[in-house]
């Protein structure tokens, strides 16, 4: 995918800087996330974006400080404030190709025990193994596993590399370490001399009882979660907005801001905790 007219400006800019910036682990990062541009274009297109970040960021301080006449105190906290907005800005883009390819992961994770009962049936009907990642590169369903069969297939059509060697390259840059695993043992199958077909079968049925197992454990969790949130966010809850009134009464000494922290500000924070866990329980799976 080519630059756009920003990404290349940035290029244009700090690209030659860049260069002595590289690193291999930002690279394999982005190969990895599937972002397709070269570490110096990236590296560019983060340090112009800190910049304009930066100098927005400035002029705003400065005129909340001008505007409200702020003492030197609190003009102290608001620069710092954004300095650490920006290095927590800056730290996100670096982050992000990494958080990206974790979760390109989860998500080939996710369809790889389907995507094998594709490949083991495609086996089974004497298709090779070119046209398997071929065919599989076309099918949408299998979500990232298309991208990484689309991978594999480009290797072998677009740069002329023999499908064991496709196969190895893309070892090296997918995410999934279950992936890289089923692609190593098809390659160790090849390269000694066994039979594709038994060992695409062998995989599908072994990650799709590993599947069955992560679902029922998934599914026993959610349960202990569903009583955990009626007890605490719904029954909890209620039960605190109903006994402590009447407790104020009983004592004469009413405090509606109490109340009114626990409604607007307590019962948000926990429904959205459990929104929070309840998202990162499923992503994992």
């Amino acid at each position: 995918m080519p630059l756009n007219n920003y990404q290349k400006m940035c290029y244009r800019w700090f690209g030659k800087t860049a260069e002595n910036f590289s690193t291999d682990k930002l690279e394999l990062d982005l190969e990895r996330a599937h972002i397709n541009m070269r570490v110096a274009a990236y590296l560019s297109y983060i340090w112009v974006n800190i910049i304009i970040a930066a100098v927005v960021s400035s002029i705003s301080c400065i005129f909340l400080i001008i505007f409200f006449s702020l003492d030197i105190g609190f003009s102290f906290l608001l620069l710092l404030l954004d300095v650490s907005l920006v290095a927590l800005l800056y730290f996100y883009f670096m982050r992000m190709p990494n958080m990206r390819a974790k979760s390109r992961a989860k998500k080939i994770n996710l369809h790889l025990p389907y995507a094998l009962n594709f490949i083991a049936a495609m086996s089974a009907a004497g298709v090779t193994p070119t046209e398997i990642f071929k065919s599989l590169s076309k099918q949408r369903i299998y979500g990232e596993i298309r991208e990484e069969a689309l991978w594999i297939y480009r290797d072998v059509e677009l740069l002329g590399r023999d499908i064991v060697s496709a196969i190895k390259a893309n070892i090296n840059r997918t995410p999934s370490e279950k992936f890289k695993e089923f692609l190593q043992g098809a390659v160790v199958t090849v390269q000694s001399g066994g039979a594709l077909k038994p060992y695409f079968m062998n995989k599908a049925d072994q990650y799709t009882r590993e599947n069955r197992v992560e679902q029922r454990q998934l599914i026993e969790s959610l349960g202990i979660m569903a009583e955990a949130y009626v007890s605490a966010a719904v029954a909890g809850i209620l039960m605190i907005l109903v006994v402590l009134p009447v407790m104020m009464i009983v004592s004469n000494q009413y405090d509606a801001i109490l109340l009114y922290l626990i409604s607007i500000v307590f019962v948000p924070i926990i429904h959205m905790a459990f929104a929070v866990i309840l998202s990162s329980m499923i992503t994992n799976v």
